[in-house]
């Protein structure tokens, strides 16, 4: 065997790879060199090379915190690639793959200032009024479809299981599908709709992985929001789409991991452990979204 060929530290290797992913899409359409990887760890290019051939073993905790800090992602993703927990394409998965759980209030302020001008001279504190609501996260009609859900299936103890779902609602399938090249890469989910109901379809040759169960999971929202009434405004214009995918993040994540029963569990996890890391297993999602998650009901604690 060529000795050149040989990868004496995979893992390593596996990194350098996610981390190009994450400056790809950070970065858009300008192109990403190896060096711009390198950069992250102010290696010179021999490093950078040894790096990305996995030639350097990159596990020290100071190397793990500057490239979580560098490419802002969780470090327990990072961790997990260069263990070996993760491969580069499923961490590259988590990253991009659950969104916001809240509306930014950037975008909020920027839509404020549009609708004025739009509507400058009838402008009334009715219509501001109006406008906010528009962009209120509906946390009240999402916890009651969820738990119209959860008692419908009888759901009272962690993992919920998404076929459990698709048997109670015999207009709701899912189903594999053969997926090209292309769409197994993103992971790409489809929904179809038709007169029967939503066929919710995911790649056959993707195994079921705490990312695709929230994906999957999100496609849900379209039909249970449907059912249930919960439609937003066509005056939101642009920003509909925007806000419709925050309302669908929080359907799946409401529907994986309610309220009450993350706090049962968090009472009693082994505290001398990872609790992320045991709370992710008892609820079968990943450390990542976990870890949004916790974030999410700290920030919101009269979430039910």
């Amino acid at each position: 065997m060529n000795k050149e060929s040989v990868v004496k530290y995979p893992n390593s290797a596996s990194l350098f790879q996610f981390c190009r992913k994450v400056l790809d899409h950070k970065f858009g359409g300008i192109r990403v060199i190896d060096q711009d990887v390198g950069q992250i760890l102010g290696f010179d290019p021999a490093d950078c090379s040894h790096w990305k051939k996995g030639k350097k073993n990159i596990r020290s905790i100071q190397a793990m915190k500057s490239i979580a800090s560098h490419l802002g992602v969780d470090e327990k993703l990072i961790v997990d690639v260069a263990s070996g927990d993760m491969s580069d394409w499923e961490a590259f998965q988590e990253y991009s793959g659950y969104g916001t759980f809240h509306l930014d209030s950037s975008l909020f302020d920027t839509a404020k200032k549009e609708f004025y001008r739009k509507f400058a001279n009838t402008w009334t504190r009715e219509k501001e009024s109006e406008f906010r609501t528009f962009f209120d996260v509906n946390h009240i009609a999402i916890d009651r479809i969820v738990g119209q859900i959860h008692q419908k299936i009888d759901f009272h103890e962690a993992p919920l299981y998404l076929p459990e779902i698709i048997g109670a609602y015999p207009n709701l399938k899912m189903k594999p599908f053969d997926a090209n090249a292309e769409e197994t890469r993103t992971a790409t989910i489809k929904t179809i709709q038709s007169e029967s109901g939503l066929s919710i379809e995911y790649p056959t040759d993707i195994k079921m992985r705490p990312f695709i169960r929230f994906k999957i999971a999100k496609a849900m929202a379209s039909y249970f929001f449907k059912e249930a009434g919960l439609e937003l405004p066509n005056e939101l214009g642009d920003y509909r789409s925007t806000i419709e995918d925050v309302h669908a993040n929080l359907f799946a994540a409401k529907l994986l991991t309610p309220s009450h029963l993350l706090r049962r569990e968090i009472a009693t996890v082994n505290v001398a452990k990872d609790v992320v890391a045991q709370l992710a297993e008892t609820f079968w999602v990943s450390k990542t979204f976990m870890n949004l998650r916790l974030k999410d009901i700290l920030q919101n604690p009269i979430e039910v």
